[in-house]
């Protein structure tokens, strides 16, 4: 994964008044012409932005935040671009940063204060990052106990006959996280890596199906969001996570100021404040996910970001070739019959 680690000058202050806040949740955009209002775009459940929105409302009650949730990345950019001549909303919040790298021509470059304190920057200042999420092999104790064959390495899995028996792996066209494992994998052990996976690989229609198989012991390995799993093993789970030696699969949550965006002062303020260390605590104490800076520590149960071996996918690839990548998974996996 490419990224800037140093931010040039020009940083912007951001200072906003006005009358009290106000916190909704609706589904229509664009339907105040306050300049204190800020409608946002909410890729992640409720459960990820909702502490986070209330801490905003207390730091800054003059800004009101109309937030209208939408199912994924892919629709939330579906939606910008189809309002691109009148832009209705004025923030995207969630999704990995190759997306917003992917539709850049829809989104502000500005540059923000709290970008200095992140450990991943983009140098064209079009995402923001607000957490950092990896995902592990996650091994069903029960159902593959033999810990001396647990795999250590994405190689280990291609391997013919392996021991953990078919790989649970949803497909990367409806899965944001898969799509980051393939490129992960690809990166690492190119294609022909990928013709020996998908023949030891279970396909899985989403995220949820390949994360629950492993949990509920219907395949004995899969991969999964490491936040998900740290939870399932606080709650009992027979699960265990093994972050790969060879390079571990990851995102740049990532939030961005829509170009052209009706409200761009209060948005800045917003995106801003999803980078402060106030923002970043609870997203870490209570969302329980890797906070974007370095000064704050991982969540418990999670090793810290320094002892991982992180694949250096090339993030522009990843993005502008994503149809071409999928197109040559798909083909992997018919070959595999």
């Amino acid at each position: 994964m490419r990224y800037a680690t140093t931010l040039g000058a020009g940083l912007l202050t951001l200072a906003l008044t006005g009358c009290a806040g106000v916190l909704t949740n609706n589904a229509t955009a664009g339907q105040s012409g306050d300049d204190n209002t800020v409608t946002l775009y909410a890729v992640s459940g409720p459960e990820v932005t909702d502490p986070i929105l209330g801490a905003f409302k207390s730091k800054h009650p003059g800004i009101k935040v109309n937030r209208i949730g939408l199912p994924g990345t892919g629709e939330a950019f579906a939606r910008v671009r189809a309002e691109k001549d009148r832009p209705l909303g004025d923030v995207i919040w969630g999704g990995s940063s190759e997306l917003y790298t992917a539709n850049a021509d829809l989104i502000a470059p500005v540059e923000l204060p709290n970008d200095a304190a992140t450990v991943a920057k983009d140098p064209d200042h079009i995402w923001h990052a607000t957490d950092l999420l990896f995902q592990a092999i996650a091994v069903n104790t029960d159902k593959f106990p033999d810990a001396a064959g647990h795999p250590k390495t994405f190689a280990d899995l291609a391997e013919p006959g392996y021991a953990g028996g078919k790989v649970g792996f949803a497909t990367p066209k409806s899965s944001g996280t898969s799509y980051s494992l393939l490129t992960t994998m690809v990166t690492l052990h190119d294609w022909d890596y990928v013709d020996r996976f998908v023949k030891n690989a279970r396909m899985l229609d989403g995220s949820t199906a390949m994360f629950n198989m492993v949990k509920d012991g219907e395949v004995g390995t899969s991969f999964i969001n490491e936040d998900l799993g740290a939870k399932w093993i606080d709650a009992g789970a027979k699960i265990k996570l093994i972050y790969p030696e060879d390079g571990v699969s990851g995102q740049i949550g990532s939030a961005g100021v829509i170009k052209g965006a009706q409200h761009e002062a209060a948005a800045k303020t917003f995106v801003d404040f999803l980078m402060s260390k106030e923002a970043q605590q609870i997203m870490v104490d209570e969302v329980q996910r890797r906070s974007s800076r370095g000064d704050v520590p991982a969540p418990k149960g999670l090793p810290p970001v320094e002892q991982l071996k992180r694949a250096d996918v090339d993030e522009k690839w990843a993005a502008e070739k994503k149809d071409e990548i999928l197109a040559k998974f798909d083909d992997a996996v018919k070959s595999a019959g």
